[in-house]
């Protein structure tokens, strides 16, 4: 697995193999070691030092039930505390499919340029998107699907992220591609914006099939997790 770094005042992209350790982690857990590791505890939450980081689970491709939601973090302008928000919809899925545990997204656009970052299975890119510049989530994912295809994936903050609101989200399209899902505690809309990140376009043509190596014991397991949720669920909530 690998984790993807992308300086946006630079304008460089590099990737890393995960940290052997972190293996078996992601989400708000791979969220917190990163941030414990990277950021200084006086950073400014809108400022340059802080990270923008997304990270799916380590089961994320997998098909197993409740383990497909995708974690957004950083250091929030509200709390001023490292904060994990999460999401529904393909996101997480997909970046495990593509080999990728996290996004790391650090440094801020110079000249308050926007950018769009385009992962795929060959080639990730940074893209300008001053042309998208006062969108909101729903008009930006329909023009970005018109631009890199229905099926893609988007990530994004509307309007109030680009002007660093403490209260914006960020947004995911579901299986239908509206961006109706949504990680929306702790302003990381607003942090995702401060670095001129407007979205993030996730193609999964050619994206493999998570290779599970013990694929019989791996559904039993599966299996008996949903028999015993149905079992213990109360008869109110069925």
């Amino acid at each position: 697995m690998k984790i993807l770094r992308i300086n946006i005042e630079k304008e460089t992209i590099t990737f890393e193999d995960l940290n052997e350790e972190w293996n078996a982690i992601g989400g708000s857990a791979l969220i917190a070691k990163i941030m414990n590791q990277e950021v200084p505890p006086t950073a400014d939450p809108l400022g340059p030092e802080n990270l923008f980081i997304i990270s799916a689970g380590p089961l994320a491709g997998t098909g197993a039930p409740q383990l497909g939601r995708i974690s957004v973090g950083a250091k929030s302008p509200l709390t001023l505390g490292i904060k994990e928000a999460n999401s529904g919809g393909p996101a997480a899925q997909i970046l495990d499919r593509l080999g990728i545990r996290a996004i790391i997204v650090y440094g801020a656009a110079r000249n308050n340029r926007l950018y769009c970052i385009v992962i795929s299975k060959d080639q990730t890119r940074l893209v300008p998107a001053d042309e998208y510049k006062g969108l909101k989530n729903y008009e930006l994912s329909r023009m970005l699907r018109m631009r890199y295809g229905e099926k893609k994936i988007i990530v994004s903050t509307g309007i109030a992220g680009e002007r660093k609101f403490k209260g914006a989200s960020v947004s995911f399209t579901d299986m239908f591609g509206d961006p109706s899902r949504n990680a929306a505690r702790g302003g990381l809309g607003a942090v995702m914006g401060s670095k001129g990140l407007k979205a993030i376009v996730i193609d999964p043509s050619g994206a493999p099939k998570v290779e599970i190596k013990n694929p019989e014991e791996f559904r039993k397991k599966v299996f008996h997790r949903k028999i015993i949720d149905r079992v213990d669920r109360p008869i109110s909530s069925m």
